[in-house]
């Protein structure tokens, strides 16, 4: 007599016509897969040859309930004998990632044969987001942050120079700066895809100040010479810095202050060109010690041997990486601040709410950063910085 038989799990209703009492019961024939299929009710009716780690499945077949083992890729399934049958088998796609990839899944059954079913785990290519530092010497650490890191992985550096993995994780990734490497996108391959860097590693796109020939009023903030292993270490030869005993409020020293005057500098060209939706300020940054409040302020001046500060039509960024508590950088980072959030007067409150905007970056030449505004109390500063330059997102 036939019967329909319902086999139920959490969230699931499979059924399964048979033509005995005990399905569970596997007959003499030779197994045989049919369909795979989802087990998610919404998409019970389609069939599938591949799913993601983790996915349940419902594997459709005949002559089913002798298997033992189930392996995808070379990674093994945990079977559950309650929802194996002759005509079924539920299980979970292992979550672990395959190091061998054969796009196979294997049975194996009680009496030792085997067979092979195609099918597909899809894990997703690794995803390259961000990088702590652009600038690294060779030999350095790069440490890169995404996800679907996997092993094994391949880094390929600008010159197409393999990097030497230090460490794994699936979300982030540390290498060493092969020899030789130039500027552009780091590229990141597992065997199931590849990725490339919306940023450029040395990005040398626009550099306005190096301060290694691209130097600012030097009687502001003071240059570290590479050649004298200052601390903290270099990232890319010179760096300039602020640094005093003491960064109060409202407290304008040189020491405190990098003044780049264009007339003394390259001439009357732009610091950047395009629409400021499009463009991010960018420098590298290492804070050795903790900084506590007195924001960063960062702004463009017109063609003039001034700071331009109290000029009309300024327009400011502040930077406060120390809102959330005091912040140190943990060795070089690079920074980015898009043009976007350039939005401040002078006396706006010191509050996240802006009221200007960059009209007009052509008219711009002069670059100032500087520790000015309020502060909640009195502490030495350290933050040195590099590379500065305005480039596209």
């Amino acid at each position: 007599m036939k019967y329909l038989a319902f086999l139920i799990i959490p969230s699931v209703v499979i059924g399964v016509l048979s033509c005995k009492k005990d399905d569970s019961t596997a007959s003499d024939g030779e197994p045989v897969v049919y369909y795979i299929r989802s087990t998610d009710p919404g998409k019970s009716d389609s069939l599938i040859v591949g799913s993601f780690m983790g996915s349940l499945i419902a594997i459709v077949g005949d002559n089913l309930g002798n298997t033992r083992e189930l392996w995808f890729n070379d990674q093994q399934a945990t079977l559950n004998p309650t929802y194996i049958t002759d005509k079924t088998i539920l299980v979970s796609v292992p979550s672990t990632v395959p190091t061998v990839v054969t796009n196979k899944m294997r049975f194996v059954f009680a009496d030792g044969t085997e067979m092979l079913y195609d099918f597909s785990v899809n894990v997703p290519e690794p995803l390259l987001g961000s990088i702590k530092c652009e600038y690294v010497p060779d030999g350095g650490t790069v440490v890169l942050e995404g996800d679907f890191f996997f092993d094994p992985i391949k880094v390929v550096f600008p010159g197409d120079l393999e990097a030497q993995v230090v460490s794994l994780e699936k979300t982030k990734l540390e290498v060493t700066v092969p020899a030789g490497a130039t500027s552009g996108p780091i590229s990141v391959q597992t065997n199931f895809g590849k990725s490339i860097s919306g940023f450029r590693f040395r990005d040398d796109r626009n550099i306005l100040l190096d301060y290694d020939t691209k130097i600012h009023e030097t009687w502001t903030a003071p240059i570290a010479n590479s050649g004298d292993n200052p601390l903290p270490s270099p990232c890319d030869a010179n760096y300039a810095f602020f640094k005093h005993a003491a960064d109060g409020a409202w407290l304008w020293t040189n020491e405190l202050t990098m003044q780049y005057w264009a007339p003394r500098g390259r001439g009357n060209i732009p610091v950047a060109t395009g629409n400021i939706d499009d463009l991010v300020f960018k420098f590298e940054c290492n804070v050795p010690e903790e900084w506590r409040d007195v924001r960063m302020e960062i702004f463009f001046g017109p063609y003039a041997e001034d700071h331009g500060r109290d000029v009309q039509g300024t327009v400011f960024a502040r930077w406060k990486p120390w809102k959330n508590g005091p912040y140190t950088t943990d060795g070089w980072i690079t920074v980015s601040i898009p043009m976007s959030e350039f939005k401040y007067y002078k006396d706006d409150p010191d509050d996240d709410n802006g009221t200007r905007k960059i009209d007009n970056l052509s008219s711009l030449t002069n670059v100032t950063m500087m520790l000015f505004g309020p502060a909640d109390g009195t502490n030495p500063v350290y933050v040195a910085i590099d590379n500065v330059r305005i480039v596209p997102k």
